[in-house]
This record gives structure tokens, C-alpha cells and sequence, in this order.
């Protein structure tokens, strides 16, 4: 079935015309009858005096990036008049031909119908066809840096990089990761690494300054202060519990910014549009809210307040993510195999009461399902997408696993309970201890792939 409606559509932007050679297109399509795409200086508008006609378009399935080619009548040769989705998603047009036009499917469109819009401004109609365009999602696991049992700390590009235990990944608007590789004490055995245009650097290492212990990092609002929160333990000689260190210094000029004897804080996360940071003490189990002028701390100073804990407890060994507008804070309790999350208002800064969003307390295990109807083993920090679901790795059952707003937990990449060391498709693909997830702007996810001493790459659609 053919049809064409009326619509009032309006377009709001022009689609350059990319008049190119269309044998890579016709080969990517299979399509090896098609005639080329012909180079004109002179673009023409379809002839609206004449009918047109939505004939076909193939391949009838793919995945981003497919060449997708609509055949009909009477398209003209000028893309500005042309708008093509799939499932409602734009398609880029390469190139136009009377007879024919020439797009690419977008990412993640999934399975649904082919439409092409003709008109401007006010004056569209829309053609479709009764057959659907089946998506084909990509999915893959690769390295990105780092090698399977090559335990080291060496700096270099992605290949020749060697990581020692990565606990944490954090991107900066510039694609930018950082990085802490995992290390107690003064023997130099930690450090702040980053992660950018294929080159592994270190920062900072351990050392016998205040810079001993670090666990988890946060990104002021603006990104131009990185706090580290710094693990009080038997291997530690200071009171410092968060550093900071800024771009304009390099992010290797680490200074005191909040002391709190024995705290042994590893949660921290800055709410996005206030700005606050927020932080835990495992020691007492509370949450703190900074209240400080940002300045570097001294011995004598307190800038915190106290605000609440959750399930009463403590001794609780927590990460912290906001959403992006800043009005729910997730907070994963590792040692206690669960994932809280707490409404805030930005406007009052006031926290609600925290509620059980997945695992149950205490309960270790593997198991997908709703809310307490799943199970975690130490899960660790987790990551939001666009689409408002949270990404957790959950370390001692070796997998990534994916809660939707709903609270529904599904498994995401490899294979609960079964550790180890492959690349390839999600479901195939092994990890050790995963202890970190972060996206970047690719819309792929980046995994700190913990003993098996490496930062894996995550591509899932």
C-alpha cells in the first residue's frame, strides 16, 4: 500500500545537496542496477504539476550507516524540497536523482517505516510504504587501551599503554577520561591517569603528600576543578579525604580541599546545576554536603554539614551519580549489593527520603528482575545514558548491567558470574572485576576493566 497525506510539517532547516558518485552507495546497497548518480551544477525542485511517487527503497534492513536508496518518480534533483526518516528519524540524503534518492540510516532508529516528505515550509506531503525498514543494531565489545595480564604502569599510546588496576573513569566535555589506577599508601603505587586522542599520560602519583590514596573523581561545574576523594586506611599518613586539582594547572597541581579525619570517603558527585559537591564518610555512613569557599583546606577547617544516612548504617562504601538535571542523586552501596536513589530539589537544596531503586540490602547475588528483585555482587560506578538509564558494573559477577527508569534490571554485557578476557559481541564478551562505566560523546560506553588491567569499549545501540 502506497498513500500520501497532507501534513503541515515544517521542515526549519535545508538539507544540503551532496551530489556524489554513487558506485560506493550502489555496492554498499547491493544494488548494482540502479544507474549512477549524475553531478549537475543546476539543482531542480520536483514538478509539482505532476504526480509523485514512493515506488520502493532498499535494502529492507541494516544498520547505521546503510545506504538507503528510494525509488519513485518525479523527485527532482534538489534536496532542499526532500526530508527521508526512518521510524521518524532522520536519514541524511547523499544525493538525488529524478528517480531516485540516495540516504543513510541514522543511528539507533530501529525497526519502522520509510517516509519521505516533499515540500517546503507549510506545503509537505508525506510518502510512505506498508513494508518496514528492519534495524539491525550494532553491538561490540573491543580494547581500548591496556593488555590482559599486563599488570604495569606505562605511559604511551592505547597499544603500548600498560594499566595497573583501573577503579575509575570520568570524561570531561572534551572526550577526555580520567582515570584513577588503583594504589594505597606512599610507594607510588596509584596514580591520576587520563586518556585522550590515543594517548595513556599520568598525572599525579602516590606519594607522601596528601595525594596517597585515591578512589573516585568529580568534575566542578564548569570542569575546571577535578576533586579526587583520597581513601583513609592503614597505608595512609593524612587526613585529607578530598583533593582538587585544576586545568589551568595542568590537573597535577593537587592541593587539601576538605579534611575529615578517618572519613575513608570514596563517594563524591557535584550536582550539575547548583554546582553543590556532596560527598560520603564510610566510616559513619553519612552523606556531606561541602559548604566551603573552594579555597585549599587547612587542618583547622570543617567546611561541610552533615546531612543523612542511608538505611541508618554504617561502615557503607558508596558511589554517587547525579541525573542530568540534577534532581535525583544515585548512590550504589558496593558492600551492602544495591542502588538508592534520592530526589533533590535544586531549588530548596533539600534531599528527599532515599528509596530502594534495585538489589536488596545486604543480599548478594546475580539476578535480573524489577527493584528488590534483582541482585548485585559489589556493584561499582555506575553511568546514565541520554534515555535516563543507569549503567552499572557490577565487579564480582564480571558484567555490565542496565536499570531503566522503571527500576528494571537486564544484562548488558558479559555474563554474570563468569570472569575473564574476550572482546566480540556483548554477550560473548568477559570481564574481570569491572569497576567503572562512563560514555563519551560516540554514545559508546567506557569500562574500567579492573583485573583484567585494561579500559574496555562498549558499543551497543
Amino acid at each position: 500500500m502506497k498513500f500520501n497525506r497532507k501534513t503541515s510539517l515544517r521542515l526549519g532547516i535545508s538539507i544540503p545537496l551532496f551530489l556524489i558518485v554513487a558506485l560506493s552507495i550502489i555496492s554498499g546497497c547491493n544494488n548494482s542496477d540502479l544507474p549512477p548518480i549524475i553531478s549537475s551544477a543546476q539543482s531542480t525542485p520536483p514538478d509539482f504539476s505532476k504526480p509523485i511517487i514512493l515506488e520502493s527503497f532498499s535494502p529492507d534492513s541494516g544498520g547505521v550507516g546503510t545506504q538507503l536508496v528510494l525509488k519513485g518518480q518525479n523527485f527532482g534533483t534538489d534536496s532542499n524540497y526532500l526530508y527521508v526518516t526512518v521510524n521518524d528519524k532522520k536519514a541524511k540524503i547523499v544525493g538525488v536523482k529524478n528517480d531516485y534518492i540516495y540516504a543513510v540510516v541514522p543511528a539507533r532508529a530501529d525497526t519502522g517505516y520509510v517516509r519521505l516528505y516533499v515540500g517546503q515550509g507549510d506545503n509537505v506531503e508525506e510518502y510512505a510504504l506498508d513494508k518496514p525498514f528492519r534495524y539491525k543494531f550494532k553491538r561490540n565489545v573491543t580494547t581500548l587501551a591496556g593488555k590482559d595480564q599486563e599488570n604495569g604502569r606505562i605511559d604511551g599510546d592505547y597499544g603500548e599503554a600498560r594499566l595497573q588496576r583501573p577503579w575509575f573513569l570520568l570524561a570531561d566535555k572534551d572526550d577526555a577520561m580520567y582515570f584513577v589506577d588503583e594504589g594505597r599508601g606512599t610507594d607510588k603505587n596509584g596514580a591520576l591517569r587520563r586518556a585522550r586522542e590515543d594517548l595513556i599520560e599520568t598525572l599525579v602519583q602516590c606519594s607522601a603528600g596528601p595525594f596517597q590514596s585515591p578512589t573516585c573523581l568529580a568534575f566542578s561545574q564548569n570542569e575546571d576543578t577535578l576533586y579526587i576523594t583520597n581513601k583513609s586506611s592503614h597505608e595512609v599518613t593524612t587526613d585529607v579525604n578530598i583533593l582538587y586539582c585544576t586545568r589551568a594547572g595542568g590537573f597535577v597541581d593537587t592541593k587539601p580541599f576538605v579534611y575529615m579525619k578517618g572519613a575513608k570517603t570514596q563517594g563524591i558527585a557535584v550536582n550539575p546545576k547548583t554546582g553543590e559537591v556532596f560527598f560520603d564518610s564510610q566510616t559513619d555512613g553519612y552523606i556531606y554536603r561541602y559548604t566551603g569557599t573552594g579555597k585549599t583546606a587547612t587542618q583547622e577547617d570543617t567546611p561541610y554539614e552533615q546531612l543523612f544516612r542511608i538505611s541508618g548504617s554504617s561502615n557503607v562504601e558508596m558511589r554517587m551519580l547525579f541525573s542530568q538535571d540534577g534532581s535525583t542523586l544515585y548512590v550504589v552501596i558496593r558492600n551492602r549489593h544495591c542502588i538508592y536513589k534520592i530526589n533533590y530539589d535544586t531549588e530548596t537544596r533539600t534531599f528527599g527520603v532515599p528509596e530502594m531503586f534495585a538489589g536488596l540490602w545486604g543480599e548478594s547475588g546475580y539476578a535480573n528482575g524489577v527493584g528488590t528483585g534483582a541482585r548485585f555482587n559489589w556493584p561499582g560506578q555506575p553511568a546514565l545514558d541520554e534515555d535516563g538509564n543507569l549503567y552499572v558494573p557490577d565487579k564480582s559477577n564480571h558484567c555490565i548491567r542496565k536499570i531503566t527508569p522503571q527500576g528494571e534490571v537486564s544484562l548488558y554485557a558479559g555474563k554474570g558470574t563468569e570472569a575473564g578476557y574476550k572482546d566480540g559481541t556483548p554477550d560473548r564478551a568477559r570481564f574481570r572485576d569491572p569497576e567503572a562505566v562512563v560514555f563519551l560523546s560516540d554514545g559508546a560506553m567506557y569500562v574500567a576493566d579492573r583485573n583484567n588491567h585494561c579500559i574496555r569499549r562498549v558499543v551497543v545501540e
